[in-house]
């Protein structure tokens, strides 16, 4: 095993060397991550506070004083409509919903008669749809109170209509609703491990072979798999220190959380954070192993890196299927590796209980999967025309 340590000393002094591309992906790894969670925070906290204020915009206010008192009564902060509101809200310049009121409001209202309210909004203005949900619920109240009173002015009572009461049991924890908001903290993770290994996997294969540096190093009397843990063990510690980064970022980024109920909705704590590592430095390991495995058959560089962007769009896509099927902690899943991992960290966050298999089965295939790409590697480095190729 000296020879493994000799490879992985060169092959780590070789990756520090390159000490502009180490700086963006470890910047990138460090900042993404807790710079979108932090936006996160920032956009939600603006929703808060924009909710908070329960502001109801009107238009044409003065037909209509009785629903006006309404929504007074109702706490709401009513406010007269631009003249351009439509424009306003189609433009994302006016965020809240506009009541339009018709101006024979009151007289249909004196007649017992229907009266249709218009409520115009942009559905696609994600900021605005807490506060136009608001909106809508006040409008929905004051229907029911109308339809109430008018139903005690005929001596009917209003229990009529309330043929089945509804009691909504949300099954849903705190730290589950967290863990949905959390869920670009794994898959984040995830993604760092493979842009932690693509670079140094390329390098220390197509890289090397491109320079012409590959074959002197084979001819020494060293063992070709020997050769390849030296190379691997460079390439995985890469993949784990991103890994390791990202996830203190997260953490770092928690203090700065602005919004007071996602802060007590998101818990990435010490013990997550010792979870997910158990969960993806088995991870690096193997993607390590397959990006050198997919660089080896890389003819030059620009191929090698063509071959390992496939291998990241695929682990990129695998965590997101279960959204897609609608199906949450399956076994199955166990057996995937990315959906693995993501499965039983998003389990974590949502407080709920990972069991020691959660832990072993996917590390074990992991681990599997690198121990059969280290080997494919080390036969293909004995055909000559996979290290005179070029």
């Amino acid at each position: 095993m000296s020879t493994v340590a000799v490879v992985f000393r060169k092959e780590l002094k070789d990756a520090l060397r390159d000490r502009r591309t180490w700086m963006i992906v470890l910047a990138t790894s460090i900042l993404a991550g807790p710079l979108t969670l932090l936006l996160l925070s920032v956009f939600i906290s603006s929703v808060e506070e924009s909710a908070a204020k329960r502001e109801v915009y009107v238009a044409n206010a003065s037909a209509a004083p009785t629903l006006v008192n309404f929504l007074q009564r109702a706490g709401a902060n009513v406010k007269d409509a631009p003249a351009d509101y439509e424009a306003q809200v189609k433009s994302g310049r006016l965020q809240n919903a506009v009541i339009v009121i018709p101006t024979d409001f009151e007289v249909k209202l004196a007649a017992g008669k229907t009266i249709r309210l218009q409520v115009v909004f942009d559905e696609t203005a994600t900021k605005s749809q807490p506060i136009t949900r608001a909106t809508l619920t006040t409008l929905r109240g004051f229907a029911r109170e109308l339809g109430i009173q008018r139903m005690l002015a005929r001596g009917v009572s209003p229990q009529v209509l309330v043929a089945v009461e509804i009691d909504e049991v949300n099954l849903a924890s705190s730290q589950a609703r967290g863990a949905q908001l959390l869920f670009l903290v794994p898959w984040l993770a995830l993604l760092g491990s493979v842009a932690g290994a693509i670079s140094v996997a390329i390098d220390v294969t197509a890289g090397e072979r491109e320079r012409g540096s590959l074959e002197p190093l084979l001819m020494n009397p060293v063992s070709t798999s020997h050769v390849v843990l030296g190379k691997w063990a460079v390439v995985a510690l890469c993949s784990a220190s991103v890994v390791v980064l990202t996830l203190v970022g997260f953490m770092i980024a928690m203090l700065f959380v602005r919004s007071e109920n996602l802060s007590a909705l998101m818990q990435f704590g010490l013990d997550e954070f010792a979870l997910f590592l158990v969960m993806l430095l088995p991870f690096s390991a193997m993607i390590a192993a397959l990006n050198m495995l997919a660089a080896t058959y890389g003819r030059s560089h620009k191929e090698a890196q063509t071959y390992a962007t496939y291998l990241a769009m695929l682990v990129n896509f695998t965590p997101i299927v279960p959204l897609f099927i609608s199906i949450r902690d399956a076994s199955w899943q166990l057996f995937v590796p990315a959906m693995a991992q993501q499965s039983v960290m998003m389990r974590a966050l949502r407080s709920e209980v990972v069991t020691s298999s959660d832990l072993f089965v996917p590390g074990a295939i992991a681990l599997a999967i690198a121990a059969v790409a280290l080997i494919a590697q080390a036969r293909l480095l004995s055909y000559e025309r996979i290290i005179f190729s070029r």
